[in-house]
């Protein structure tokens, strides 16, 4: 923990630094957020039902040296869990940007994805382990983005010369593992361990109502192999990344009121080659019941051919989901799902609400229910055909009050 801190530390007096240089700057943008989290049990090690935790965000950005830069310092204090106090750099990055062309520099952060319930080809930064169940929060990445628009697509070449490790909640954490997770101890199939240079590129493109994206990556796996330590005595997971080449394909096309959706990919480790992909539709009702209100339908397929890893989560599962748009002056939001196991009886649920209640004050609501599979305990052991056994103690519902600056 305090190796990571150190870490976070030194990237925050980089951002300082950062954030006296440049020669215009706009005003600071902060947020500030208190959330409650209430489970429906006692944890697995008979943690506390109810957590609070407060997080802050500072943000900058203005021109230097003939370009833009952006500056976003994340932090959070949690009362409960060590792990999940920490300070992270989401961007600390400059742009320049010529004639059909552009030069990212710094650390800064890279979406990939089209698909709602996993965003499958998202590689280029780290999860944020300990943030949100969803794995939506990442980690700032220190990269080289060089990228060319031309009429027939954009090229974009990444240069990702460190690797940041994925972080993972205490044992007096909630949604944590049966065993503790040793990050500090974490392995690496490379010799550089995170000073691997990892490379990717990809191309992007749109035809009419089609939007497409082809990209390579090669380098450290974001998300590592927890292998068990095989000490009885005091067990625990030590993290290990491989090094993998993966290509990937996302794309989406426009037909009326339908929105299709595909994300899959191709990923060659130390195991065989596997395929996995995820694929499905958005149906937005507009003005439903005579309203401002946009009502969507969500149905995915989720697909891995990694059937009996017990690190894949979905291999043969479908989510079906409801996006409510009130479309009022308080940006009301309702995002609801489940992802059903077709082979087992292993579901997840999910419920994502915000609305704005004054100017520079917003409530978020978040709900998570695992259910399907008999509660873990200390004497049952784990069934490495049931992925989601150790969350069935773990439901619980999330209060985050936002004030904006």
């Amino acid at each position: 923990m305090s190796d990571m801190l150190g870490k976070e530390l030194r990237w925050s007096v980089f951002a300082v630094i950062f954030a006296f240089a440049p020669v215009v700057a706009s005003e600071p943008e902060v947020e500030l957020g208190i959330e409650w989290r209430g489970f429906a049990e006692p944890g697995f090690y008979g943690q506390d039902q109810s957590r609070f935790s407060a997080r802050g965000e500072l943000g900058y950005d203005g021109a230097m040296l003939s370009g833009d830069y952006e500056l976003l310092l994340f932090g959070r204090y949690d009362v409960h869990d060590d792990e999940r106090t920490h300070l992270d750099l989401r961007e600390a990055s400059w742009v320049y940007v010529g004639d059909e062309w552009s030069l990212k520099g710094g650390v800064s952060k890279e979406f990939w994805g089209v698909t709602e319930s996993l965003h499958l080809v998202d590689i280029i930064n780290q999860t944020d382990g300990v943030e949100a169940v969803d794995d939506e929060d990442k980690l700032g990445q220190p990269m080289l983005k060089l990228a060319s628009e031309k009429e027939w697509g954009t090229i974009s070449l990444f240069w990702l010369p460190y690797f940041r490790e994925r972080s993972y909640p205490s044992l007096d954490g909630r949604l944590a593992l049966p065993f503790e997770v040793r990050a500090d101890e974490a392995q690496f199939e490379s010799g550089a361990e995170n000073k691997h240079q990892d490379v990717a590129l990809r191309y992007a493109h749109y035809i009419d109502e089609l939007e497409f994206a082809l990209a390579h990556f090669s380098g450290t796996a974001r998300d590592p192999l927890l292998v068990f330590n095989n000490n009885p005595l005091d067990p625990a997971f030590i993290p290990f990344y491989q090094q993998i080449d993966q290509t990937s394909l996302e794309a989406q096309y426009i037909y009326d009121s339908w929105l299709l959706k595909l994300e899959a990919l191709t990923n060659k480790g130390l195991g065989d080659r596997y395929a996995a992909a995820v694929a499905g539709f958005e149906y937005t009702q507009v003005g439903i019941f005579e309203s401002y209100a946009d009502l969507g339908w969500i149905i995915e397929y989720l697909f891995d051919e990694r059937k009996n890893d017990v690190s894949v989560i979905f291999e043969d599962d479908v989510f079906i989901g409801w996006r409510y748009a009130f479309n009022d002056a308080d940006s009301s939001e309702i995002l609801f799902g489940g992802i059903f196991d077709t082979h087992t009886d292993e579901r997840i649920y999910s419920l994502e609400a915000s609305q704005r209640i004054s100017s520079d004050l917003k409530v978020f609501v978040e709900a998570w229910m695992f259910e399907g599979l008999p509660r873990l305990t200390p004497t049952s052991g784990l069934d490495s055909d049931k992925k989601t056994q150790f969350l069935q103690t773990e439901d619980f519902i999330q209060l985050e009050l936002v004030k904006y600056f």
